[in-house]
């Protein structure tokens, strides 16, 4: 998740030197955001239970929070499908929680965790489990090492942070038609040309 968060800062960075504000977030034409906030909640919960070690001695609960949550934020993704980018971002989490399900974690490749001069057993267990022989659809799992940020990725992580560029641009820099259209009358103002002369009227002395 480290990775997704630095693109969706990175995103956000780019926005603002483009001219994006938080402020216009507010503004777009956003569908069901309730969604979106139980996701995020409940993908937290997960965090924080494996961290404090609420889970520990199974995976169980944790395995729900974090598929439940992919499946609320798809669900919400989709009722807004229209936004730029957010199809990525549901493609995007519908393949990390495919290979969740087929596995109860996402499975992470021992040779990932190698690269990152790591070992097994500091795996952060509850969200995730060691890849082997067994592991379904370990081409969706995180295998791809990143060094600089210590992060492993999968396919699935890639995808979305695609997506959350297009996004993240949109809702920052999201204009209401009446903006737009005060935007429009403005320019056609600035391009219209000299102003004609007044007229003097007669016995104007020109």
């Amino acid at each position: 998740m480290f990775f997704v968060a630095l693109v969706l800062l990175l995103a956000i960075g780019a926005s603002v030197v483009r001219g994006g504000r938080f402020h216009r977030i507010g503004r777009a034409p956003l569908r069901d955001i309730w969604l979106l906030f139980i996701g995020v909640a409940l993908q937290l919960a997960a965090d924080a239970g494996v961290i404090l070690g609420w889970f520990e001695g199974t995976g169980t609960i944790s395995y729900g929070l974090l598929l439940t949550s992919q499946v609320v934020v798809v669900a919400w993704v989709l009722r807004n499908w229209y936004l730029p980018g957010l199809i990525l971002v549901a493609i995007g989490l519908a393949l990390n929680a495919v290979v969740m399900a087929a596995n109860g974690a996402m499975p992470v490749h021992p040779e990932a965790i190698a690269a990152l001069g790591q070992e097994p057993g500091e795996l952060v267990r509850g969200k995730h489990v060691l890849m082997d022989d067994d592991t379904r659809l370990w081409w969706l799992a995180d295998i791809w090492p990143v060094p600089p940020i210590r992060s492993i990725i999968s396919i699935g992580d890639v995808v979305l942070a695609a997506g959350l560029l297009p996004i993240t641009h949109y809702l920052m820099t999201f204009r209401t038609p009446a903006e737009r259209r005060g935007t429009s009358a403005t320019e056609d103002d600035g391009v219209s040309g000299p102003r004609p002369a007044d007229d003097a009227g007669p016995g104007s002395g020109r």
